[in-house]
């Protein structure tokens, strides 16, 4: 599969300012409010591991499919507060952490009801999506990738259907920004970041995903995701959202724990043996989440070359303790993913490693994988599928409009015999 950039292409950290608890706790109550949720954790879906039988999944549903992209997965909160001319935007940007930054300058989108109108603007809207670094001729451009949409002026369309939600995202979202860019030829704003909406394809159109826009990329990518066109937004880990990686991407997140360092004597042999803190520990343990904030051994070590450990030490961060991304090598070895600098993919966006339903999900993708190869074969076999599956809604629309006329006509006459015993 053809990727834009090796390495990743996250930014190095999530632009804003970090607030604290008290400050977070309201907007934190703000956003369950309008997603009618009764705790404050973190709202956002969360994709499983394409296995072998997904290939029969996106033929008995509509999936939409759009590149995965390798950046730092947020959710964008546009909120308002009052200020000293009257009310102002507010924009906040939440990890998976759960943890709130505010973002300065705010976003200022267009209220859709009356796009002309400059001193309205949108909030009470939560967009879900990818912060990555596009790579252009005059530099690294931030971007916030918009691939589903949670809640838009107070509304909640969590339980509507994927096409609904990213229907009234256009209409109410992107559209009355474009209509204000172009038609009020509105100077552009100087933000921290851009907001544009990712490029979603059908299911069928693997070939030409992979063929023509992954090479387009000005992003690394790491993938596909399927979303089920037909499906609620889930809070939580969601069956109906598939994450494909090819063979080679195929990486778990473990919590780092090092081994014991080896002792040695100072010279002035005062104070006894003491850690060498320079050379290698005895082993680099990978840990697995297990739950209820519980951590087990995996049964591989991760494999550290001195070469890298000598990297490890020069970067004088802490090392034992983090979540790092790893991946297994063709000689079987677990070693961590790098970023463009050689140095590891640090997860610290996230407040876990990977559960261990995640790890046996992905140990089986990676005994099993779904290659590239089968889902370009199967994708004869999803069109003609989705074909059908559109042809029987179709039926039930004309059904469902059919059984509707009836009542209605039949309404109509018992009210014109009512009339005519009158």
């Amino acid at each position: 599969m053809a990727s834009s950039h090796a390495g990743s292409s996250a930014p190095p950290q999530i632009p804003g300012q970090l607030l604290p608890p008290d400050v977070a706790e309201p907007l934190k109550g703000q956003v369950a409010h309008i997603l009618e949720r009764d705790n404050l954790r973190f709202p956002g879906a969360q994709p499983v591991s394409f296995a072998r039988k997904h290939i029969g999944e996106l033929q008995r549903a509509e999936y939409f499919m759009c590149e995965k992209t390798d950046g730092i997965r947020c959710l964008l909160f546009l909120h308002w507060r009052d200020g000293r001319d009257g009310p102002e935007p507010v924009t906040i940007l939440i990890d998976r952490k759960n943890n709130y930054y505010e973002v300065s300058p705010p976003l200022r989108f267009p209220y859709y009801q009356d796009p002309s109108a400059l001193h309205m603007f949108l909030y009470g809207t939560i967009l879900d999506g990818e912060l990555v670094n596009d790579l252009h001729p005059e530099g690294r451009r931030l971007i916030f990738y918009v691939f589903d949409c949670l809640a838009v002026d107070s509304q909640n369309y969590t339980a509507w259907t994927l096409d609904k939600r990213l229907a009234y995202m256009q209409e109410r979202l992107f559209k009355p920004w474009k209509y204000q860019q172009n038609k009020l030829k509105q100077p552009p704003q100087s933000h921290p970041f851009l907001v544009k909406e990712k490029e979603a394809f059908g299911a069928y159109h693997v070939g030409f995903l992979l063929d023509n826009i992954l090479p387009t990329l000005k992003h690394g990518n790491d993938g596909l995701i399927f979303t089920c066109k037909k499906t609620r937004y889930v809070f939580g880990t969601d069956k109906h959202i598939l994450k494909w990686k090819p063979p080679h991407e195929n990486t778990i997140d473990f919590k780092l724990r090092l081994g014991d360092f080896p002792l040695f004597d100072p010279e002035d042999g005062e104070g006894g043996l003491i850690p060498d803190y320079d050379a290698m520990p005895t082993r680099f343990q990978l840990l697995v989440y297990h739950g209820q904030h519980k951590y087990q051994p995996f049964e591989h070590d991760l494999s550290v070359t001195e070469a890298e450990w000598e990297m490890l030490k020069g970067l004088n961060e802490r090392i034992d303790g983090r979540i790092i991304e790893c991946f297994r090598d063709t000689d079987g070895k677990w070693r961590f993913k790098k970023d463009d600098d050689g140095t590891p993919r640090w997860r610290d966006d996230k407040p876990d490693a990977n559960h261990i339903s995640t790890v046996d999900s992905v140990l089986d993708s990676i005994e099993d994988p779904v290659t590239e190869a089968d889902l370009r074969n199967a994708e004869g076999k999803i069109k003609e599928a989705v074909t059908q599956l559109r042809k029987m809604d179709e039926v039930r629309k004309r059904e469902a409009q059919s059984h509707h006329e009836q009542q209605e006509h039949a309404k109509k006459r018992k009210f014109s015999e009512v009339n005519g015993h009158a």
